[in-house]
């Protein structure tokens, strides 16, 4: 079967980005949009400044929020490049935490997503989608695209973003008899079957192959959380940050998730309107160079957390909490006594 005709693409450089000095990156994205169909455009920024965006044509209107102020094409990187600010703030957070630099960040809804990551220190690339089922391959895309920028341009190793494709997601152990360590927050009824649910749901889906840590939020505030970091095969991945101070970090996490959404949400809208009734972003991925931080809405301001401490396991466990969050739907809090 013959491969699928390439998309129409233009490219909008600026005068500082040359053929002569660049031109082998250029092309590698503007092969990535032509074969992707579900991309609307990627940008490549040095040190913050932009330096080309690749369209796909046709492409629909931007969100009246960017057409207002001008030159449509001109605009089409402005979702990057507010995405670059909010990864820039969100790698500060996660840097002390010692699971290495933010290399990719994805945030979508229902309408579309967005997609940020560098391939080296100063080097970050955005790609936007605007179809309602378009960010898995857009994922999927840019996460070849930057590893090939990385590895064939650079001469660089292979950081795995979205994780090792073949890595097995069979568990190691389920943690022992105990299962792992949990606690109940402030939202969270003191009623005994209520919370053996939720430790049940926990010793399902938490455990020491992926899906490390998970948190459920209502209202922004604390349900439930557990871990498995106690567990002695994870302890070399303690050697530097302890357990306690990562669990902190973790909540910590959470209870800022709030004001970093204010933006990433900005970012988004250009592109991707909140969807009424439903949390304006539906899925956040923050992919460090050790693993990953998930957040997935099930409702404005529900919403379940989970971490891999593990890079080849990001993607088994982002669909482990995938499973987790559709579970603590069916669980209800109790009706008062």
């Amino acid at each position: 079967m013959a491969a699928p005709a390439p998309h129409r693409t233009d490219t909008l450089k600026e005068s500082h980005w040359t053929d002569k000095r660049h031109g082998r990156i250029t092309a590698l994205c503007e092969e990535e949009v032509a074969g992707t169909p579900q991309i609307r455009s990627l940008s490549h920024y040095s040190n913050g400044i932009l330096d080309f965006t690749v369209f796909r044509f046709p492409r629909a209107p931007l969100s009246s929020l960017v057409t207002e102020l001008g030159d449509e094409e001109e605009h089409e990187a402005l979702p990057g490049s507010r995405l670059l600010l909010c990864a820039q703030d969100l790698g500060a957070v996660l840097r002390p935490l010692g699971t290495g630099e933010l290399m990719r960040t994805v945030v979508g809804n229902a309408r579309g997503g967005l997609w940020g990551g560098r391939a080296r220190p100063g080097e970050f690339l955005a790609a936007v989608t605007d179809l309602p089922d378009g960010v898995p391959a857009m994922d999927a895309a840019m996460n070849h695209l930057v590893t090939r920028i990385r590895t064939e341009i650079h001469s660089l190793p292979d950081e795995m973003p979205g994780g090792d494709p073949h890595a097995k997601a069979h568990l190691r152990t389920g943690a022992g008899p105990e299962g792992p360590h949990v606690d109940f927050g402030t939202a969270a009824e003191p009623d005994a079957v209520y919370e053996e649910r939720l430790r049940s749901l926990w010793r399902t889906h938490v455990n020491t192959t992926d899906l490390q840590y998970a948190g459920y939020y209502r209202d922004w505030t604390l349900v439930c959380v557990g871990d498995v970091f106690d567990a002695h095969e994870l302890g070399p991945r303690f050697i530097g940050v302890s357990v306690r101070t990562r669990r902190t970090a973790y909540r910590d996490l959470s209870r800022s998730l709030r004001g970093h959404l204010v933006r990433l949400t900005d970012a988004l809208a250009l592109v991707a309107p909140p969807v009424p009734g439903r949390a304006p972003v539906d899925r956040l991925v923050l992919d460090v160079q050790e693993g990953a931080v998930y957040v997935h809405w099930t409702s404005p301001g529900a919403f379940v957390l989970g971490v891999t401490l593990d890079q080849r396991q990001v993607d088994n466990a982002e669909r482990r909490l995938q499973g987790l969050a559709g579970a603590v739907g069916g669980v209800t809090t109790p009706p008062p006594r």
